[in-house]
């Protein structure tokens, strides 16, 4: 059986993840290693969502909310404004929202 909260973090977390990677690193000038530090990864998986070898950007990218949310999210995080567990938190409010979301299915 797959808990709902498990499949979204599966399908989506990464995408989050690497979404979060390049507007942290590419719009906010951070390093790979703070940017690693921060979404609480190691520095090569951050080359890896940024080379897109993790996380299927296409797939998802024209889901708004997640756009949305990761712009909020990042530049909150460039500036120091927020902490891991405000992103944890945010992740875990977008994941209520996706799994009532059909769209989600077609990922």
């Amino acid at each position: 059986m797959v808990f709902p909260c498990e499949d979204v973090s599966r399908r989506i977390l990464p995408v989050f993840r690497a979404l979060m990677a390049r507007k942290l690193v590419g719009r906010y000038g951070l390093t790979q290693v703070k940017a690693a530090s921060l979404l609480g990864v190691s520095q090569p998986s951050i080359n890896h969502y940024l080379t897109s070898k993790r996380g299927r950007l296409e797939s998802l990218r024209e889901m708004e909310e997640l756009e949305r949310l990761t712009d909020e999210l990042a530049e909150k995080v460039a500036k120091g404004l927020i902490d891991r567990e405000a992103i944890i938190e945010g992740f875990c409010k977008l994941c209520r929202r996706m799994r009532e979301n059909p769209r989600l299915n077609e990922a």
